[in-house]
């Protein structure tokens, strides 16, 4: 598995908020705008950094197909919605095969700290 990180989020200050300070923390981030936006030329994955409350973007299908396309790969759900009902939420994604749940506005420190401890149990 390769170390790489791959972002997927719709909006640019906050993609690139993730990707640098991912970079920042001395991760190789890949960043993207949605599904589609280049990934598929990356090699393997181990990270992916989503955000499931996207306005057009069906979160739980998306994350289905994250899990079918990088089967290997650990993932770190983002959303504003998880703010409201964090247990519900925390729930929902890490039945759908999220790894980690992280509320948005993100907190750099604990994404970071979760991203690397998903770096360190990579099968």
């Amino acid at each position: 598995m390769s170390d790489s990180i791959l972002v997927l989020e719709d909006d640019p200050g906050t993609r690139e908020l993730i990707a640098s300070t991912l970079r920042d923390a001395g991760f190789v981030a890949h960043a993207a705008a949605g599904e589609g936006s280049g990934e598929a030329s990356l090699g393997g994955v181990a990270v992916i950094v989503v955000d499931l409350g996207e306005p057009k973007c069906d979160g739980a299908a998306r994350l289905l197909r994250l899990r079918e396309r990088f089967p290997r790969a650990r993932v770190v759900a983002i959303s504003g919605r998880f703010r409201f009902n964090v247990a519900t939420a925390a729930s929902v994604a890490r039945q759908l095969g999220a790894d980690r749940v992280i509320a948005k506005p993100l907190d750099c420190a604990a994404l970071v700290a979760g991203v690397r401890q998903l770096m360190a149990s990579a099968p």
